[in-house]
């Protein structure tokens, strides 16, 4: 047995020992990879993060996430591949018809944490938009409009989501500065339920794609407090895209089955 399953089987043990079962504590991460599938973090056909991403990310051992992604499995929203490019991927299910119930109850204790903080997640992710369109030099700026393009090019979430990533990552190296980067990745984790992928429902798209144009033509334009207003807008998109999913949740809740 590898150092790392022995790791993983103690830190089960002392959960459980913690009054924290073993299953409960699978249960709870599979609820909330459901969560995060039903609110569109991850897309029909999007493969997962890796076992040891999300057991570092959900600071739990790989033993439970194991476990967590076996039950999801068994309620057909993930498929599995071995060999080389394999790994869990979303299968194209209807959500809404399948995890109201969960989604419901992860959401609403999720949804006032979230609520807390997002104004401060909002004003940093503001203040390095400001940053990078007073640092950005033409070189950047050249880089982050040929980034804006793949976007406004990317026809599907995952796509897009990927796109995303990457143009905003653009705009944290163009404000320069080593530790407004790492809160920024600090808060973008918590923002997400620690899985660090932004939700990007399909019908989000076009209103993220205009976002973008106006966040990078600000930043390339050295409009400094246009790029302040614009990423403070744009980063109170999650929580807006959440407490919808949250809502869809309420209207479609059957009291007989809520707990399923």
């Amino acid at each position: 047995m590898s150092d790392d399953e022995v790791g993983a089987k103690s830190q089960d043990f002392f959960q459980a020992a913690g009054g924290l079962k073993v299953s409960t504590a699978r249960g709870e991460l599979a609820e909330r990879i459901i969560t995060a599938i039903a609110i569109g973090a991850y897309s029909p056909g999007e493969q997962l993060p890796s076992e040891r991403d999300l057991s570092e990310w959900q600071g739990v051992s790989r033993v439970t996430v194991r476990g967590a992604l076996e039950i999801v499995r068994k309620r057909g929203l993930l498929n599995s591949k071995r060999g080389r490019g394999g790994g869990n991927f979303v299968a194209n299910v209807d959500l809404e018809q399948v995890v109201t119930g969960i989604t419901h109850r992860v959401l609403e204790a999720e949804i006032p944490r979230l609520r807390e903080f997002v104004d401060f997640r909002c004003l940093v992710a503001a203040l390095e938009a400001r940053t990078a369109a007073e640092r950005r030099s033409s070189q950047q700026a050249r880089e982050l409009a040929l980034i804006l393009e793949e976007f406004l090019a990317t026809g599907n979430p995952a796509s897009a989501r990927r796109v995303d990533v990457a143009l905003h990552l653009q705009i944290t190296n163009m404000a320069g500065n080593d530790q407004l980067a790492a809160l920024t990745a600090q808060l973008s984790s918590k923002a997400t339920m620690g899985f660090g992928a932004e939700p990007y429902p399909s019908h989000y798209l076009q209103r993220a794609r205009e976002e973008h144009t106006d966040l990078v033509e600000s930043i390339i334009a050295q409009d400094l407090d246009k790029a302040y207003r614009t990423a403070y807008k744009h980063f109170a998109l999650t929580l807006e895209i959440v407490e919808e999913a949250f809502r869809k949740s309420c209207v479609g809740r059957n009291p007989s089955t809520s707990g399923s």
